[in-house]
């Protein structure tokens, strides 16, 4: 009896000790699954577009270092399609997969702040004094803090020089006109046959037409429509016709299997940005420059191109996330990306370098001219309905170009919807 009772107790004992193992294995599996490990790492994911390989590559850089300064913290980028982008962080917060840090579209802050999936940053010691000015307000929604900017800058039109010199067409100037724009872009069209072998422009994004023509979608504080207005219909007139009438730009079935017009040398003009300068000047074979959007009625200004980062509201490690977003944006991140991605720097001390940023171009100077000039306008009012706006918007401007139909009519026509749907003015 006594073997009996001995065995009985060793049995319990036993299974009370694999219990207890068991147990703290699946506790290990939790921490590793909400990004942690048994080691008390801390993974932080981050959710941006940004999957070209070089940009990858050196966006890659900058994380690493974070990781260096901070020893216990990884950093693991998660990417998204820009067209899909806004959907993915929405499905991702709602399915309780939300990550921890995530770069914002501006035409969807209103829309996320309003869903409550972003961090309140408004309690957090932010140095004021440390940005340039009015960068601070880009991530601001009714007063309060939601974002924090790692870059800040605006689109541009950048051009292959050698194309020029071969067309004897004179370099763009920094005050160009529309005029002066499609004059150009219609000397470096080649056609052979009946089919067009060079574009003059690769894409030209509606939304620097309407900023430079003083139009848009909906006013800044959210309450007037503006897509029917002499100014919006104007600029989208202007983008159907170098679709249709002038011929300078690809339409949608001239595009169908071709990518990078403008680096392989099949479009002399691109709407391009300093974060391109690095893969331009890996991979191209061309001379190239910059120039500012050529001025519509509003003059030489263009939509503010700059990248909020904000912290889901539902991470699991706010402090640690709080530190990588203050490493992008005030950090030793914003000494980084002005020397390896060409990224505009927001903080006062690295103002200056714009035109010593790794890859610029010899007209990099126009740039930093327009910025300090202020020279650039939010592309979109932080309202909630703004995202989904602008999203209804672009099927009605594509088959605009892609049917060739009278401006005026489709725009008053969807003006008029807005109006209804979103109580607006």
């Amino acid at each position: 009896m006594r073997n009996k009772k001995g065995f009985g107790i060793l049995l319990l004992s036993l299974v009370f000790a694999l219990s207890v193992f068991l147990t703290g294995c699946a506790g290990s599996k939790s921490e590793s699954a909400s990004g942690g490990d048994s080691k008390g790492e801390v993974t932080l994911r981050i959710l941006t577009w940004n999957n070209n390989p070089e940009g990858t590559k050196l966006e890659g850089e900058i994380f690493k270092e974070f990781e260096k300064e901070n020893p216990g913290i990884k950093v693991k980028p998660v990417y998204a399609p820009y067209d899909k982008y806004n959907d993915k962080f929405l499905t991702m917060s709602a399915g309780g997969d939300q990550p921890d840090l995530v770069w914002l579209q501006p035409s969807a802050v209103g829309q996320f702040v309003d869903k409550g999936i972003l961090m309140d940053l408004s309690d957090k010691e932010i140095n004021e004094d440390e940005y340039m000015p009015n960068v601070l307000e880009l991530g601001q929604v009714n007063g309060k803090q939601y974002a924090l900017i790692r870059d800040a800058s605006t689109q541009m039109i950048g051009y292959n020089k050698d194309m020029f010199d071969a067309a004897g067409v004179p370099y763009p100037k920094d005050d160009w006109t529309w005029d002066d724009f499609l004059d150009a872009a219609q000397k470096l069209t080649k056609v052979e046959g009946d089919k067009t072998v060079q574009f003059g422009i690769e894409n030209f994004y509606l939304s620097m037409l309407l900023t430079s023509n003083g139009g848009g979608l909906v006013s800044q504080d959210g309450k007037k429509v503006l897509i029917d207005s002499p100014e919006t219909i104007e600029a989208v007139t202007f983008a159907r016709d170098l679709i249709n009438k002038y011929h300078v730009q690809p339409t949608s079935a001239q595009s169908q299997g071709m990518t990078n017009l403008f680096m392989t040398g099949k479009a002399a003009m691109k709407v391009t940005g300093p974060w391109d300068w690095a893969e331009y000047a890996k991979n191209v074979d061309f001379n190239w420059d910059i120039v500012p959007v050529p001025a519509g009625k509003a003059g030489n200004i263009a939509p503010a191109a700059y990248l909020p980062i904000a912290i889901g509201k539902n991470t699991e490690h706010p402090e640690e996330a709080f530190k990588l977003l203050e490493f992008l944006t005030t950090g030793k991140g914003q000494d980084i990306q002005a020397k390896i991605i060409s990224a505009v720097p927001t903080v006062k001390r690295n103002a200056d370098q714009i035109t010593s940023m790794a890859n610029a171009p010899e007209n990099a100077d126009s740039l930093a001219t327009i910025l300090e000039e202020g020279k650039t306008v939010m592309p979109a009012p932080y309202i909630p309905s703004y995202s989904e706006i602008d999203t209804k918007f672009v099927p009605v401007t594509d088959n605009i170009n892609l049917n060739n139909l009278n401006v005026e009519k489709e725009l008053k026509k969807f003006a008029d919807q807005v109006r209804k749907e979103y109580n607006l003015e």
